[in-house]
């Protein structure tokens, strides 16, 4: 058996409550429920994301500062300290690497740790 919502008050209670805030609020929210809660929950939302905007614009200057336009005595000093590239001498450095002297080791097993033979 079921009760509802509906909070028992007296009399005095009931104008008590009818004339709090809370009571107030409750009568105008049935009356206009747009203008007394819809409203104001929108507006909040709109002026959140305007107030929240200006933290995510500090990120995309802090991204922009990163990427900044190159002048000519930059790319110049960058191309000053580059080291030569060959096509052949990279691929003999490449195979070189291949060479080194070295085994392949098996791993030391535990005690009692199987050898996994299939």
């Amino acid at each position: 058996m079921s009760f509802g919502g509906k909070k028992f008050r007296s009399r005095r209670q009931q104008l008590a409550y009818e004339a709090s805030l809370a009571g107030r609020y409750k009568k105008v929210l049935s009356k206009h429920p747009f203008l007394s809660f819809g409203l104001p929950f929108c507006a909040a939302m709109v002026l959140g994301s305007i107030w929240l905007s200006s933290f995510t614009a500090v990120k995309y200057e802090r991204d922009d500062r990163k990427v900044q336009e190159i002048n000519e005595e930059d790319i110049l000093k960058m191309k000053k300290n580059q080291r030569e590239f060959d096509i052949k001498e990279e691929y003999y450095r490449l195979q070189g690497l291949s060479e080194e002297d070295w085994e392949p080791v098996r791993v030391a097993r535990l005690k009692d740790e199987s050898e996994n033979v299939w």
